[in-house]
């Protein structure tokens, strides 16, 4: 039976393909922020699954990979619905850095401002705008996110209970990044991975490539591919199921610092495992002598790292995931 989904200017009565857009915000010169919006909807009944990308501005990977994933999509072939808003934060997109030039004053990071607000500044305007028709709709919540280098496959579902717990972890290793956290509830608040959960709608964030065109086709295509094999996971599309497994669960990730400058050269990649003390990169000053050498603070595996060449101080270093465990 068809549905009725509006969101925005973009009103899906039945199967097909309908594109729109939803206003949320307004731009300094009073003109209105409007974001594009994609529903597809089905042949057969089934779950509503939502993807967004580009909640902070120059992570253009994910708008890729939902829109490699769009046209490869037969609504005819289709149990349920997919809605996708492939560029979230259209101000920071436009201005191609992480978060709006509008929030000089208040951090203004997206995927810190959900659930939203309606009276709040800029950012949790546009959150609420985006927040409203995905908790009317969404039973499920993929959003894509990118780090530093191209190598970055990593991902995170929310470590909750009941039901919407459960569905997360089946969409997490039906998409089948090796690097997962189970993340712990009382983290990312004010994500709009963790907003959902909270609601009871299933969720599940992916890491892959990174800012700017710091990603690779065949990136883009995998993940694509393993969008299409979370929707045979949930019976949306037919086809056997693939199994990714093992997977490496962690208990939860440290943020490093620099604490020095200069030229870098990294000595590892995503995925490595590495022990606390191992040497992670050099530095090199302008005249290229050695500077010494950056090393792990703690044991665990890689999930992002600065790609160099040019570190300043106190720039992100190495992102670790803590505790690896095979699940």
């Amino acid at each position: 039976m068809s549905k009725t989904i509006t969101i925005g200017s973009a009103n899906s009565t039945g199967p097909g393909v309908t594109k729109g857009t939803l206003k949320i915000a307004e731009a300094p010169d009073g003109s209105p922020v409007a974001i594009p919006v994609i529903i597809v909807q089905g042949a057969k009944e089934g779950p509503i699954v939502w993807l967004h990308g580009c909640v902070h501005g120059n992570e253009y990977c994910g708008t890729y990979i939902i829109h490699e994933f769009l046209r490869g999509l037969d609504h005819a072939k289709l149990a349920g619905t997919v809605v996708a808003l492939p560029v979230l934060n259209l101000p920071a997109f436009q201005a191609k850095q992480r978060m709006s030039p509008y929030e000089i004053f208040h951090g203004g990071d997206l995927n810190r401002q959900f659930p939203g607000n309606p009276e709040g500044n800029q950012s949790q305007q546009m959150a609420h705008a985006i927040y409203e028709p995905l908790k009317r709709y969404a039973d499920v919540l993929i959003d894509f996110h990118t780090a530093l280098t191209p190598d970055v496959r990593w991902a995170l579902f929310p470590k909750a209970q009941g039901e919407a717990g459960a569905l997360s972890e089946k969409i997490a290793r039906a998409f089948g990044y090796n690097s997962t956290l189970p993340a712990p509830t009382e983290i990312l608040a004010g994500s709009a991975m963790m907003a959902a959960a909270k609601d009871g709608i299933a969720s599940y964030i992916v890491e892959c490539g990174g800012k700017n065109r710091s990603f690779t086709d065949d990136s883009v295509a995998d993940a694509a591919e393993r969008l299409r094999n979370v929707l045979r996971a949930l019976a949306m599309l037919e086809g056997p199921v693939t199994d990714y497994a093992p997977f490496t669960y962690f208990s939860n990730f440290a943020w490093v610092t620099a604490g020095q400058a200069g030229l870098f050269e990294r000595s590892v990649r995503c995925g490595d495992r590495i022990e606390k003390g191992s040497v992670i990169g050099r530095y090199y000053d302008a005249w290229g002598n050695s500077r010494g050498e950056a090393k792990a603070p703690e044991s665990g595996v890689v999930l992002a790292i600065h790609s160099g060449p040019v570190m300043a101080l106190g720039e992100t270093l190495i992102h670790i995931g803590l505790d690896p465990r095979q699940a």
